[in-house]
């Protein structure tokens, strides 16, 4: 709908928002009619070197036309997030001071009044011309505000974010008001709603190059999982006792050929050095080794972001996450914001990269929707597998590289290898989950206590018959 930046300036299709840019530079100009149009082009002139060379293509437009953009575009987001709220306001309550003022005159002053008045009407034209200017959702409608906020996340439509800045410092002038990335940094909050988010108002981010790079802020994770996860080392240490008490007291389950076969096939892989080849797998895959999945609640006190996964005693809980149309985009651009610029890190990446091998297949969406750990307004279960098939395409990740994700990942790999783990899961799923073959089971192991207990006291009675 919109262009920011130079990659898509002059799009014929995108005149129409070009146009209405002219008045919100309007609506800036007339927040401080102290500072001229001159002023702020000469400002912003002395950061144009520097704006391009935040490109990594060559831009070609020549300087004038290069500078109008910047403006046009700065002035735009300014106002479009609400980053001029806080002027707009100062400026309606001079409006106002200045109206009582006229009110409340003296008799001395009644010569003067017919000036002011003239004064105060021009002065309430312009205030009703700006704050049509500043409402500009409520004019187009909620589709304007979706559209816009989809458009300036656009990793090809962006403009260095001190440009704005420069533009607000500009018109606040000597005002003493809140920086212009707290409102900024609250709308990008309203666009991103539905994920959770583990940054506070107290703790907004106000250091970022862009809109996309603020946006990215609120999905890194929490905390950095290095850890080894050490609550799950005494449970492996049971399993391997509880391995070797199996193997030499023979009672180990036997497989047949095709089992052993699948069993081999799903041991940890190696490659060069030694080292593990660490991989996901599939959630049914996960389910079948004893891992359950979990919606992790949202805790004002100790928030989380969308990133933030857990594994803890065989419970996988994952923060919930809503797809939608726009989502592809949003993620995407994620991406490739991340892979175009390694110095911002990969934790989206790898977040992606571990959804799409967990959601390989419908059946894993529809474990996890059932779990309202997913929830999708796509046509189908199958659309968001392949969104996320999509959208880890091509991407270059190493997964043995340091990633946030590689100490849960080397975790559940080990659990999921462990064959208690795959038999005991096996049991519950194909027996104990239904309560009549539970009960059954119960019942046979009753009986079967019963009979040893039985037999031993007939054995007993034939030894050592009573006298």
């Amino acid at each position: 709908m919109l262009s920011v930046g130079p990659y898509h300036h002059g799009a014929s299709t995108l005149q129409a928002m070009e146009k209405e840019k002219w008045s919100y530079l309007d609506f800036i100009l007339k927040l401080n009619c102290g500072v001229r149009l001159f002023d702020y082009l000469t400002e912003i002139g002395k950061m144009a070197k520097h704006a391009r060379n935040c490109y990594s293509e060559d831009i070609k437009m020549d300087d004038e036309e290069f500078l109008q953009m910047l403006l046009l575009d700065g002035c735009f987001i300014l106002t479009v997030l609400g980053g001029a709220k806080e002027l707009l306001e100062n400026f309606q309550q001079k409006l106002n001071k200045s109206a009582e003022h006229e009110v409340h005159g003296t008799p001395d002053m009644e010569d003067k009044r017919a000036d002011r008045i003239q004064t105060s009407s021009e002065g309430s034209n312009q205030n009703d011309n700006v704050t049509e200017c500043a409402q500009y959702d409520d004019v187009f409608g909620q589709w304007f505000v979706s559209f816009a906020h989809h458009d300036l996340l656009l990793l090809e439509n962006q403009i260095p974010f001190f440009v704005v800045k420069r533009i607000f410092e500009l018109v606040a002038g000597q005002c003493t008001v809140t920086p212009c990335t707290n409102e900024i940094a609250k709308a990008i909050e309203t666009a991103l709603r539905w994920y959770p988010k583990s940054i506070q108002e107290s703790c907004r981010p106000n250091d970022f190059c862009h809109l996309l790079h603020l946006c990215h802020l609120y999905f890194r994770p929490t905390v950095k999982q290095e850890e080894n996860y050490h609550d799950q080392v005494a449970p492996q240490y049971i399993n391997r006792f509880l391995s070797f008490g199996l193997k030499y007291l023979r009672i180990r389950q036997q497989h047949d050929d095709n089992e052993r076969d699948i069993s081999d096939s799903n041991k940890v892989d190696f490659i060069q050095g030694g080292q593990y080849l660490n991989r996901w797998r599939r959630a049914e895959q996960y389910l079948e080794a004893g891992v359950n999945f979990k919606k992790r609640k949202y805790d004002k006190v100790n928030p989380h972001s969308l990133l933030d996964i857990q594994f803890i005693n065989s419970l996988m809980e994952i923060p919930c996450l809503a797809i939608d149309e726009f989502t592809g985009t949003l993620f995407r651009n994620l991406i490739a914001f991340e892979q175009t610029c390694p110095q911002f890190g990969d934790d989206f990446t790898a977040y992606i990269v571990f959804l799409s091998q967990l959601l390989s297949m419908p059946e894993d969406v529809t474990l996890l929707a059932q779990r309202e750990i997913i929830v999708h307004h796509l046509d189908s279960d199958d659309n968001v597998s392949d969104l996320f098939t999509m959208l880890s395409k091509d991407v270059v990740f190493d997964f043995n590289g340091n990633y946030y994700l590689k100490s849960l990942c080397q975790t559940m790999e080990a659990h999921y290898q462990n064959r208690i783990n795959r038999w005991m899961a096996w049991l519950w799923l194909n027996h104990f989950r239904n309560p009549w073959l539970a009960l059954a089971a119960f019942a046979t192991v009753i009986v079967l206590v019963c009979t040893v207990v039985q037999t031993v006291y007939g054995i007993l009675a034939y030894i050592d018959p009573p006298q």
